[in-house]
């Protein structure tokens, strides 16, 4: 037997189910995006601009990329790493708000649609700063260094 959703309670906790597993679904991806494994400092903290900047220095080295060439890709990449480890701590913050909304006495639909429009406009600033800073980045290079470097992410990365 089906059981009636007209039992207010019932339905706000149906209500707070979903929109909890639909903020867990978009927090997730989220974090996928922003390089960390869920809503902690994780992997954007502090400590992993300076690995990804080892790695990608690194893989430049195995390309042959000047000492020059090295440093301009740094100056590109470095502040929009900490772009996005800016925006990656921002929308831990966010998510407490989100906890805070859907736990409230009364459900405020407005704030939670503010607080999603305001994830997805800075989820997507961010990746259009990454983009742009890593089509700068590619720039330094020589086409010869960018099929090199395509190959070493191929073979250490799968694709």
């Amino acid at each position: 037997m089906i059981e009636s959703t007209s039992n207010p309670k019932r339905r706000r906790f149906g209500v707070i189910a979903i929109a909890a597993s639909l903020l867990v679904v978009a927090g997730g991806a989220l974090a996928f995006a922003h390089g960390g494994g869920g809503h902690h400092a994780g992997m954007m903290g502090a400590e992993a601009v300076e690995m990804h900047l080892e790695h990608m220095n690194m893989m430049l080295t195995k390309i042959a990329a000047s000492d020059a060439q090295k440093a301009q890709i740094e100056g590109i990449l470095k502040p929009a790493l900490e772009d996005m480890k800016a925006a990656h701590d921002a929308h831990f913050a966010a998510f407490g708000q989100f906890h805070a909304t859907l736990l409230a006495p009364s459900i405020d639909r407005a704030r939670l649609e503010a607080l999603r429009a305001e994830q997805i406009k800075s989820l997507d600033a961010v990746s259009q700063r990454l983009v742009t800073a890593l089509s700068d980045a590619a720039e330094v290079l020589s086409p010869e260094q960018r099929a090199k470097l395509a190959q070493e992410i191929e073979r250490r990365h799968g694709g």
